[in-house]
């Protein structure tokens, strides 16, 4: 069943239901709250060892071509699990049935996408090209991290190679 919100139209959003900051919805922990030592750590580009420059052009281009691909696909397979999925201003969330959230985003700041995960956590993922967005401790993949995450809380089968580069 999926929620009413779904279908309604907010001005701006790819997808029907506005991220936050709304009233009712909660902003993901952010690591800017983290002891210095851990978000080093976890590849915060705003700290030292932090992510590589990129400019600023590509940046966008390959977030917005990853998160709205993301988005789509997600969408399109009308998972149980997803109660409501919205892209908006650089902003992927995907609401789940449960109560829990995934929330990715573009941060232009550090030139990463930020993931906050229920399953996995908080990682940030820097673009590499050929390779696409990949954290640095522990080396992973965006797509890769995403469909893992969503196959453990009940999505086998779910492809999303189509949004590597």
């Amino acid at each position: 069943v999926r929620s009413a919100s779904r279908w309604a139209a907010a001005p701006g959003a790819v997808r029907c239901w506005a991220a936050w900051p709304r009233p009712g919805n909660v902003a993901p922990q952010s690591a800017a709250f983290l002891p210095r030592a851990l978000a080093t750590r976890t590849g915060r580009g705003d700290v030292e060892g932090g992510g590589a420059v990129l400019s600023e052009t590509i940046f966008h281009s390959e977030a917005d071509r990853v998160l709205t691909c993301l988005c789509d696909t997600i969408d399109a397979e009308e998972l149980e699990i997803v109660d409501d999925i919205t892209l908006d201003d650089g902003v992927l969330n995907i609401k789940l049935d449960s109560g829990g959230a995934f929330v990715i985003n573009k941060h232009f700041a550090t030139r990463q996408i930020w993931y906050a995960s229920p399953v996995s956590g908080a990682k940030y993922f820097n673009f590499i090209s050929g390779t696409g967005w990949v954290s640095e401790e522990p080396v992973e993949n965006l797509v890769v991290t995403l469909t893992s995450d969503l196959e453990k809380l009940g999505s086998p089968g779910l492809n999303l190679e189509g949004c590597r580069p």
